[in-house]
């Protein structure tokens, strides 16, 4: 039988109260957005280096990614569930019920990684076979799909532990992690796409680069040292109380990690399913260059989440919390004052990249003509739509906090499949747009998901969520 959380008399890293909200934010967002900023460094990193190769090679990342963007989206379903039962036990003070489900949920982690990547690592010719034949691409493409495919194993696992470290309130170490980590990435990269000749005198070197695919062992092997040293961490934190990755197992621990999670894993894979429609939509009508400046565009814009990924981990970690403590009122205000920071965040990053557009497209994209002007209009159109909705995120992340995430996969469903990828599709297969016409469908369903979102929010449904397990799993 469920049994409601009791509290218990145990001082976390976060004081709740309103007077402390603003310090709280800046407390767990900082390092996120700090992480997030070197995350999307390092990815334009890889780009740059890639494009070192050709512009049109950074299609070939661009085209395994966009697919496996899609897979990748199931890691949504363990760090949000994972994240929102933290938070609300650490809020309540059940610390009891935590190492449970950090446990339970780093084995679904890598047992759904497993069944994923194999899958990828099969079928990786005939899904890569749906978006183009060109014989130049695609050898390259399968082979980065395939690694980056085993790599999912530690993907997966460094998203279930950094979920339960963000819904403590430790977003620090996880971001000083990723800045090691990826540090490690960008100076294997070049090494491993480039080679590096013997250096006379010493005997070191003298081996050749593997081209593109360099950048996926180079993050294959990145997110290898990640996850080691997350363990570490995992076992040091005593607010966790994890002595072992084994515990009797709790369906009702898997079943609301998953009844939390995949919702919120069905928003994201609503995006990228749709995304990757449309890459094939781009590459199918457009050519590989008009590819590469998706690809790359994607990853400029990548850069608008730095600010607001910040803000959406704060508004799941102090909202879960919050609620965990059974303050709905102060849960009511901090979701209120999360939604103005959103609403100024997104103004001033859109305008931001409208300004840049020319400059950053042209560093990616410059030696192709045609890639870099549809680069420009990208940035420049998307980051329109940005700045009249891109705080989705945040206004998503105080669902998440509450476990009440339908919303965010109902109002993902309609702004993607409903309005993104029918006017995309019938632009380009219908009335023969040009490729800005992609763009400008991008950018009306991230304004459409924003509007959905808002007014679920004021319904306040998500106040009333309640987390509940089995009570043999405290024992």
């Amino acid at each position: 039988m469920g049994h409601a959380v009791k509290q218990e008399d145990q001082r976390g890293l976060l004081q709740l109260d309103s007077a402390s909200l603003y310090k709280n934010i800046v407390k767990l967002g900082w390092p996120v957005m700090l992480g997030s900023a070197l995350h999307m460094t390092f990815n334009l990193v890889d780009v740059f280096w890639v494009s070192r190769l050709g512009a049109v090679q950074v299609a070939i990342p661009a085209l395994a990614g966009s697919l496996l963007w899609l897979f990748m989206s199931l890691t949504e379903a363990i760090n949000i569930g994972t994240v929102s039962m933290i938070a609300r036990f650490e809020g309540a003070g059940q610390r009891k019920l935590m190492s449970h489900v950090v446990v339970h949920s780093f084995w679904l982690a890598l047992l759904m990684a497993t069944l994923v990547g194999g899958a990828v690592f099969v079928w990786a010719e005939p899904l890569l076979r749906l978006f183009t034949d060109d014989a130049a691409l695609l050898p390259s493409a399968i082979s980065f799909m395939r690694i980056t495919a085993v790599g999912l194993v530690f993907t997966f696992a460094v998203f279930s532990i950094t979920g339960a470290l963000n819904g403590i309130g430790d977003t620090l170490s996880p971001m000083l992690v990723m800045m090691a980590t990826n540090g490690f990435n960008i100076l294997l990269d070049p090494l491993l796409i480039f080679g590096l000749p013997e250096i006379p005198g010493i005997g070191f070197g003298g081996w050749e680069g593997v081209g593109v695919l360099g950048a996926a062992w180079a993050t294959l092997a990145a997110n290898v040292v990640a996850l080691a040293v997350l363990l570490i961490i995992l076992f040091r934190r005593k607010e966790l109380g994890v002595t072992s990755l084994l515990a009797p197992f709790n369906w009702s621990i898997v079943k609301n990690i998953l009844g939390i999670g995949l919702p919120a894993s069905l928003q994201s894979a609503a995006r990228s399913s749709t995304g990757t429609v449309l890459f094939w939509l781009v590459m199918s009508g457009y050519g590989a260059a008009a590819a590469a400046a998706f690809g790359a565009g994607q990853r400029v814009i990548a850069f608008t989440f730095v600010l607001l990924s910040g803000l959406a981990v704060a508004a799941t970690t102090l909202t879960g919390q919050t609620l965990g403590k059974g303050d709905r009122e102060l849960a009511r205000f901090t979701s209120r004052r999360l939604v103005v920071l959103g609403l100024v965040s997104q103004v001033a990053i859109g305008l931001i990249y409208l300004a840049i557009a020319v400059p950053v497209s042209n560093l990616f994209l410059g030696d192709d003509a045609q890639a870099l002007a549809a680069g420009i209009s990208y940035v420049r159109i998307i980051g329109l739509g940005l700045a009249l909705g891109a705080s989705v995120v945040v206004v998503g992340g105080i669902f998440k906090g509450s476990g009440h995430t339908m919303p965010t996969f109902l109002a993902g469903f309609i702004a993607n499949w409903v309005v993104k990828l029918p006017l995309a599709a019938l632009g380009t297969l219908v009335f023969s747009w040009p490729i800005e016409g992609i763009w400008w469908a991008i950018s009306m369903s991230v304004v459409v998901e924003y509007g959905i979102l808002i007014v679920w929010l004021q319904r306040g449904t998500w106040l009333q969520r309640e987390i509940k397990v089995q009570q043999q799993s405290a024992g």
